[in-house]
């Protein structure tokens, strides 16, 4: 068995708890405290995941993503549909993906403090105080995609 947080299989039990704390706003420090590890060891778990998973800059958000998205984090009761401007679903969909303030500035063109401030938007707008729980909150409104059927980590049975 694997040490690392995610292989191209799935999370291991410990690293879908990280990525959990992630998808409800928690930050390394608020993580580690309620898992009774060391912040090292999250960042850890984070690094290792993000890079078995291919995912570079926004690894948080992008993580949080990619567990909805294949189902290892489900949606319990649906939340409502925030309006959003079409420019900050676009900025939710590079926050998703992981690209940072200034990758997200490059892809739409826009100046970096303008990026910033389009996340600082999304955030307020989303009532959160992470982008990865943004992400989440995405997920739970149906702002991001249909999320595939639940999964299992490695060594649980349903």
């Amino acid at each position: 068995m694997t040490n690392t947080l995610a292989t191209r299989a799935g999370f291991t039990p410990r690293g879908l708890q990280v990525v959990a704390g992630y998808a409800r706003g928690l930050n390394i420090a608020q993580v580690a405290v309620e898992l009774g590890i060391a912040e090292r060891t999250v960042a850890s778990h984070t690094h290792l995941a993000a890079k078995a998973l291919g995912i570079r800059g926004a690894r948080q958000a992008a993580l949080v993503d990619y567990a909805y998205r294949h189902g290892y984090l489900t949606v319990d009761q649906p939340r409502r549909r925030p309006a959003l401007t079409p420019r900050l679903e676009q900025v939710l969909d590079c926050a998703a993906r992981g690209l940072s303030a200034q990758a997200t500035a490059a892809e739409l063109g826009i100046a970096n403090r303008t990026a910033r401030r389009h996340l600082e938007r999304l955030r307020g707008a989303l009532d959160v105080h992470t982008t990865a729980r943004a992400v989440a909150v995405a997920w739970e409104t149906g702002l991001r995609g249909r999320p595939s059927a639940p999964r299992t980590t490695r060594g649980e049975t349903n």
